[in-house]
């Protein structure tokens, strides 16, 4: 009898074109690994020969041609005509389709590689791994531990060799594993029909050994980057420290298992196939956790792909969206919510924009957490407002933002010609900052000081210089503090002039963040720095060696280090904390440009406990024009119960100092404009109702100037 999941969920096909992608081809190696005859019976799967027959057949429904679908399974039938399936998953089938996808595709291409089966950990033998194993996933002919680890094991740092290549052709990856990551826990659920993915290590003979519930990023970190990459997105059944599990659905026959993952994404993909990899990974963590079928499995996801389209079908949005239930929401400043911004709320993740059944008022933001109330809006030109409804607000699951109230709350300096010798006219400069910070919403955020202002404005060249009032305009030698070009239009100048101070501005307050006393809760997390000095010929032509035999071992840096041309800085994190700790590291240039520099790749933030992490996170520049203060900032939350969390929505560009470089006066005042809603001058809010963990560290360098 043929049993497929748009039965058992009363699913529909759902056909759609294919966007731009129309011309890149789709190829996809789908992986099921349940009998494993050198096992023990008792670790054998049901589940995966399901799991792979729907994924097969839902993406070819989806659009991907059959053909182009290569199905690796034992136990699998009723796969849809024209999906070919020469045998098992054995260990060199898995990585020569894996070699075969790589040969076959070309730049713009799209892979994707979907494993279900069993996951295990073994002890790390060429020593690259930071957390001392190799996770490690089970084909179907493992099988013991020997003397060069577990028979037949395809171990992470293999998958990565292929991956990389394929990316390495500018093809783009979706990767899906539902197995488990983690060494240790139950198998069997007394009193369950659950089964989980997990295999002890002490099951396949594996001498004991130290092994962390870590999981190896399967897109490595290539130093320095070269040419133009693919970008990938990875989905995982379940986080570091939780089962994935398979279990007879709802109303499923006896026997019949699905991964508890698989099945979900499966459903989703067929129900609502238009939306993102992220928006796709939230729905299915929201289906897991929404229904009882097992409630504490966590879907993880990680990549540079998650805001695309999920295989590339439609047109889907990339929406920033977070969890709210009973007036909490989980998100706050970082994310660019603020006291009186405006919330859409939402049902279901993947509803569409015009879905929203109500609408929430942010009363209380923290830098993670903020609490709001029901609100009347939108309202018209009339002042009349879209009535409150108490009983939708009560039901709604997910947010998003629809009007910010971004505080900008920030002092500038009066304007302070440098050299009173020089001869050009600040008449048009000086106006277009009178009129910016004059009109709204900069006049209700921005104030003039003599003293005690926290940027320094200063007239030089016949431009606007802005430096931290911690140091005199161009305190570290000439052109050191960034400049503003303006239009020769006063209206595009005042634009301009608001669009600089509001970037002065995010990144002010995302320092006072760090600075202030409700940053100060310790979340466990150490950092330090240290610098791979460039040794004298590790600068050649202009550029930088690639090879690191031309540069010094690591150091550790004094409090304020100061770096030359080529140094490669690096950071060790460690989380000395009882949770585990997701972290965001920014760069903030003297510029006031935001970079993210970690994580990297699109890889995973998350730092368990007692686990550190070490990275190369910035190289210096050669030929610096001027000497620079800069600083690394380093956010940790807690990752515990949600999905691994990034705040690159925090990135942003520097001031601009070519007219040319200028956006659109219409694009300057979409960025700028706020609602403000009445919302106080306090930079960061008042705690209030917002229960939150977070904290913020800050790590000043200096730039040398180029030789």
């Amino acid at each position: 009898m043929k049993r497929n999941l748009s039965v058992l969920f009363l699913t529909f096909c759902v056909c759609v074109a294919l966007s731009s992608f129309a011309r890149a081809e789709t190829r996809a190696l789908v992986v099921g690994v349940s009998g494993y005859p050198a096992l023990a019976e008792a670790l054998r799967l049901t589940g995966p020969g399901n799991d792979t027959r729907e994924f097969a057949n839902s993406i070819v429904r989806l659009g991907v041609p059959a053909q182009n679908v290569t199905v690796l399974a034992d136990g699998v039938a009723d796969l849809t005509e024209g999906i070919v399936a020469p045998g098992p998953g054995t260990k060199a089938a898995i990585l020569s389709g894996l070699k075969q996808m790589e040969a076959d595709s070309a730049p713009g291409d799209l892979v994707v590689f979907y494993f279900s089966g069993h996951g295990s950990q073994q002890p790390d033998l060429d020593g690259d791994e930071q957390g001392n194993a190799d996770e490690i996933f089970l084909p179907y002919d493992v099988g013991k531990w020997g003397k060069e680890g577990v028979e037949n094991a395809l171990i992470d740092d293999e998958l990565r060799v292929r991956i990389d290549a394929i990316l390495d052709k500018g093809t783009d990856f979706f990767g899906v594993i539902d197995a488990c990551h983690s060494a240790t826990g139950f198998r069997d659920i007394p009193g369950s029909d659950a089964k989980s993915r997990e295999v002890s290590p002490l099951d396949l003979g594996v001498p004991s050994f130290n092994a962390p519930r870590s999981r190896q990023a399967l897109v490595g970190n290539t130093w320095p980057a070269t040419g133009k990459r693919g970008r990938a997105a990875f989905f995982y059944a379940a986080q570091e420290s939780e089962e994935a599990l398979e279990k007879v659905p709802p109303n499923g026959e006896a026997g019949q298992n699905f991964g508890v993952f698989t099945y979900h994404l499966v459903k989703r993909l067929n129900a609502t196939p238009n939306l993102t990899y992220r928006n796709l990974h939230q729905a299915i963590m929201s289906d897991i956790k929404r229904n009882t079928l097992m409630a504490t499995q966590t879907p993880e996801i990680e990549g540079d792909l998650i805001d695309e389209p999920v295989l590339r079908i439609g047109n889907a949005p990339a929406r920033r969206q977070w969890r709210a239930f009973g007036g909490k929401l989980q998100a706050g400043q970082l994310d660019g919510i603020t006291r009186g911004s405006i919330v859409g709320l939402y049902a279901d993740p993947a509803d569409p924009d015009d879905a929203v059944i109500s609408f929430g008022l942010v009363d209380e933001a923290g830098a993670t957490r903020s609490v709001i109330s029901p609100t009347a809006y939108p309202c018209g030109e009339d002042g009349n407002c879209t009535p409150v409804d108490e009983a939708a607000f009560k039901k709604a699951r997910f947010a998003r933002l629809v009007a910010s109230a971004v505080d900008l709350t920030i002092s500038l300096s009066e304007p302070i010609r440098i050299d009173s010798d020089d001869d050009h006219d600040y008449a048009a400069p000086l106006a277009a900052l009178r009129e910016a910070v004059a009109t709204p919403p900069l006049n209700a955020r921005v104030s003039q000081k003599k003293f005690g202002y926290d940027i320094a404005v200063g007239l030089v060249d016949g431009k606007l210089a802005f430096a931290s009032s911690a140091g005199a305009i161009d305190s570290n030698g000439a052109n050191s503090a960034p400049r503003l070009t303006l239009p020769a239009d006063p209206t595009a100048a005042t634009a301009a002039v608001s669009d600089a101070i509001h970037r002065i501005g995010q990144a002010v307050a995302l320092q006072r963040l760090g600075e202030s006393p409700n940053s100060a809760a310790d979340s466990g997390l150490s950092t330090l720095m240290s610098v791979h000095r460039a040794k004298d010929h590790a600068l050649r032509d202009g550029a930088c060696s690639t090879n690191r035999e031309d540069y010094e071992p690591p150091q550790k840096v004094d409090a304020v280090p100061s770096f030359g041309e080529c140094d490669i800085v690096s950071v060790e994190m460690k989380n000395d904390g009882r949770k585990p700790l997701d972290v965001t590291a920014l760069l903030v240039g003297s510029d006031f440009s935001l970079v993210p520099v970690w994580p990297q790749d699109g890889a995973s933030s998350r730092i368990l406990q007692s686990e550190s992490k070490t990275a190369d996170m910035l190289q210096m520049a050669p030929g610096a024009l001027a000497a620079a203060d800069e600083r690394l900032i380093f956010i940790a939350v807690p990752g515990v119960g949600r999905a691994n969390v990034v705040f690159d929505n925090l990135a942003q560009e520097g001031l601009r100092a070519a007219p040319d470089d200028h956006p659109t006066i219409a694009a300057i005042r979409e960025r700028v404009a706020t609602a403000l809603h009445g919302t106080s001058r306090a930079t960061t809010p008042a705690r209030g109702k917002v229960e939150e963990e977070m904290s913020i560290s800050i790590m000043p360098f200096h730039v040398e100037k180029g030789r």
